[in-house]
């Protein structure tokens, strides 16, 4: 357990470093120190729960998944036939990631959760893990479960999706980087900080986290305008005081009241 946090932490450190170099090439705000002195300590209690709670919680939902005759589809294994394979299960997925992104923002339960995401107010590359730690315990045995009551993926287009993932990481970077007209094909940076957008009328728009094609058919797609980077965070302004109050994001109301010193 502890060789396997420690890999993650690792590797978690090491996308962020790589990013932030990457951010100085066409920034869209000064590199500060201060968008790092909450995400990056977050990584510890974030990677944490997830050693701790995420194999119960996959067994959960592995036991779903067969209870419900585990994958009605099985996807190619070997073969040139694995690479339209992959692009069912990556399409799968990110319409599950889809769904489940427009749940958070319209179901407060989740919501509460998923704010914590969206109070960063310098968006960055290390915004990509600035997620509630049960955020992804909920995806987990719900939308991912029934990608997989559906399709039966090989171990080799469950790491070729994994490796997509990573993308998530350069649409979160403090980038000057769109794709104009073409921003329906895929996500971008401008296109992703449209979503974290703090200004009122961007709200509940560009969901997608790979493929714009779902906010195109829902009806949430907005094309981003030439030079627009607006300015991110929730419209409040809310946002942790440290980390206690991250860790413990919906509870931040009864820790400001009784445990002001806390975070």
């Amino acid at each position: 357990m502890f060789f396997q946090f420690a890999v993650e932490i690792a590797l978690a450190l090491w996308v962020i470093a790589i990013g932030i170099v990457i951010e100085q090439w066409r920034s869209v705000t000064p590199f500060s120190l201060a968008a790092l002195r909450l995400n990056v300590p977050y990584q510890i209690p974030f990677k944490l729960a997830g050693v701790v709670f995420m194999p119960p919680v996959v067994l959960i939902a592995s036991r779903a998944v067969s209870a419900a005759g585990g994958g009605f589809i099985a996807l190619p294994q070997t073969g040139w036939l694995i690479v339209p394979g992959v692009i069912a299960y990556t399409i799968a997925m990110d319409f599950a990631e889809y769904t489940f992104h427009r749940a958070q923002h319209a179901i407060p339960l989740l919501w509460a959760l998923h704010s914590f995401h969206h109070s960063d107010p310098m968006i960055n590359v290390s915004t990509t893990e600035r997620h509630f730690w049960g955020d992804r315990f909920l995806k987990t045995v719900s939308v991912y479960a029934v990608v997989l009551i559906v399709l039966r993926p090989s171990a080799a287009i469950l790491l070729a999706y994994a490796a997509t993932t990573y993308w998530n990481d350069f649409v979160h970077m403090n980038l000057r980087v769109g794709f104009g007209r073409w921003s329906w094909l895929i996500n971008s940076p401008q296109y992703h900080r449209l979503h974290h957008s703090r200004r009122i009328e961007d709200q509940n728009r560009n969901f997608a986290a790979l493929f714009p094609i779902f906010d195109v058919l829902s009806g949430t797609y907005v094309r981003p305008k030439s030079g627009d980077y607006p300015p991110t965070g929730l419209a409040d302004g809310d946002k942790p005081a440290g980390l206690v109050e991250a860790v413990m994001w919906p509870m931040r109301g009864v820790l400001r009241r009784f445990l002001p010193r806390a975070a």
